[in-house]
């Protein structure tokens, strides 16, 4: 390993960590910090393929959620109803009593996509966003 290293730190929930533990335990890492930038390279390339979209594009976008986060729920009503002409469709879930899980269909400028990508991250509340887009001939 290159000596052209840069030191961080992260603070982590303790349940987090562990999981990260048992990720370096199982083997597949001699260390935390190999984990972490193995993770951190996989979140740069997926975080890389939901900018700079452009074109017409129909696809996903999937949103893990806290539904009792303050004014997290009535966010994301808001933001369906500001962005009616691309979102298509959503299927809403309750995975526990506090977690939820949103399926939104989109379809249109892949610009207003990346908008609506940038307006669901920074919600309080949101524990993950993730777009998917397929191929439709048009």
């Amino acid at each position: 390993m290159s000596d052209d290293l840069d030191r961080m730190s992260v603070t982590l929930p303790p349940a987090l960590l562990a999981e990260l533990d048992g990720v370096v335990a199982a083997g597949d890492y001699d260390s935390r910090s190999e984990a972490t930038r193995d993770a951190l390279r996989a979140f740069v390339t997926e975080f890389n393929q939901q900018t700079g979209l452009s074109g017409t594009l129909s696809g996903t976008v999937v949103v893990l959620y806290e539904h009792e986060h303050s004014g997290v729920t009535d966010e994301m009503s808001e933001l369906q109803h500001e962005f009616t002409e691309t979102i298509i469709a959503v299927h809403h879930v309750h995975l526990s009593d506090h977690l939820c899980l949103e399926s939104i269909a989109v379809d249109g400028p892949g610009e207003r996509i990346e908008t609506l990508l940038d307006r669901i991250r920074p919600l309080k509340g949101v524990h993950g966003v993730k777009l998917t887009v397929v191929e439709a001939d048009r």
